[in-house]
């Protein structure tokens, strides 16, 4: 009996009691029809192992991958089963017996070492001069080929990152709070027009900003590829600058950071933040803010935001129904994933396109002029959606809307 196996609690495991409602919210099963795709399946799976009855090999480790994590399951689970703790355990397990699969070995070791970044950097730049560049109405971005995947749009990556020192942007408002900025990879290396914008918006709202230039990786990508060792090592130096700090909360435009740093990161002396939670705690203020032109706008829910951090539904709709001149559009099935799921994405190409393609389709169907999110990794996968449709809609960020409609000033 492997005992070893994930040092999973086997109450977690005996709470499943097999009744198939993760089968209807399951993306991933939506999309292929296999009981392994499912929470159920894969629990089933690693009780057997755990008791003995089954084996740890090559084939559990590809079926652990098959998750997006995007926490449907655990959402409507009326036995409370931690899906998220025990498919990461697996994880870990199947990780610390075979290593990596090579994607997630690729991604990983690149954002836990700034001079790979730099390198990374340097090749995007050149294959968005080089290449043929995506049409999507991103920051720079262009395509290029992922074994098994075929063409996907990427951001181009900056030369040099966003916080490569430490900062202090003063309020332009009455000083409410100092909050140190937590940008993320994404948003330190490719979509730094965002990270300035939320500093902006902070900034007006009355949020003194500081940006550390020490930080690095929040460590969600080697988490929840199952390297352990490397997401604690991150989780170390990230947490030893950001207690150093004085000032009242974290704030990250990023949903995995957030919803990372609130879960994962015990050892924090200081409240985290959604960018979207500063927001609307001031709403007063977003009464004089008004847009540049008329606005129709829908939402994509980031799974990490809605259910991983329980973030209410109706946050963005009070946000964006009190500036003036934008029109909100509920989308059909908002909260569902879109697909990126983070390495789940390069593992299993043809599920992730199933899914983008439904998310896409649904966003396309409000006839909205911009979709807006608050995760990264939501916004290059649903830009490479809409582009896969042709569709010239545009998917931003909540600071990148924000910001417009602010007008002049600013710190940056």
């Amino acid at each position: 009996m492997s005992k070893k196996f994930l040092q999973i609690k086997q109450d977690w495991l005996d709470r499943c009691v097999r009744c198939g409602s993760c089968r209807n919210v399951c993306p991933v099963f939506n999309a292929t029809k296999e009981e392994p795709s499912v929470s159920r399946g894969k629990i089933s799976l690693i009780d057997m192992i755990q008791k003995g009855y089954g084996k740890l090999d090559r084939e559990a480790a590809l079926l652990f991958k098959k998750c997006t994590t995007c926490l449907r399951c655990q959402e409507i689970c009326a036995m409370d089963v931690p899906y998220e703790e025990i498919i990461l355990k697996a994880r870990e397990a199947a990780t610390e017996k075979f290593g990596l699969f090579p994607q997630e070995k690729a991604v990983t070791s690149i954002l836990k070492n700034e001079n790979m970044l730099d390198g990374a950097g340097n090749l995007s730049r050149l294959a968005y001069l080089f290449l043929k560049p995506s049409k999507s109405p991103q920051n720079a971005v262009t395509r290029i080929s992922i074994p098994g995947k075929g063409k996907a749009v990427v951001p181009a990556i900056k030369n040099g990152k966003f916080n490569y020192k430490d900062r202090l942007f003063p309020a332009m408002a009455n000083k409410k709070a100092k909050l140190i900025y937590f940008p993320g990879c994404m948003f330190s290396r490719a979509y730094v027009d965002t990270s300035r914008n939320i500093i902006k918006v902070l900034n007006h709202l009355g949020y003194e900003v500081f940006v550390p230039s020490q930080i690095v990786c929040c460590g969600a990508p080697s988490l929840h590829a199952g390297d352990t060792k490397g997401f604690k090592k991150l989780r170390e130096k990230n947490t030893e600058v950001l207690n150093t700090i004085e000032a009242d909360g974290i704030v990250t435009g990023c949903a995995t950071c957030c919803h990372n740093l609130k879960h994962n990161y015990n050892d924090l002396n200081k409240p985290v933040f959604q960018f979207l939670e500063i927001v609307v705690e001031n709403l007063e203020t977003l009464k004089n803010w008004k847009a540049k032109k008329p606005l129709k706008i829908t939402w994509h829910h980031p799974c990490h935001i809605v259910r991983g951090q329980n973030i209410d539904k109706s946050t963005p709709r009070k946000i964006f129904e009190t500036i003036s001149g934008i029109t909100y559009i509920e989308m059909q099935e908002s909260d569902n994933c879109c697909g990126m799921g983070g390495s789940f994405k390069m593992i299993h190409p043809a599920i992730s396109d199933k899914i983008q393609e439904r998310k896409s389709l649904n966003i396309i169907a409000t006839g909205a002029d911009t979709v807006i999110t608050e995760c990264p990794g939501c916004i290059m996968n649903i830009a490479e959606g809409l582009e896969n449709q042709k569709s010239n809609m545009p998917c931003k960020h909540t600071a990148d809307i924000l910001a417009e409609c602010i007008g002049e000033g600013t710190n940056l």
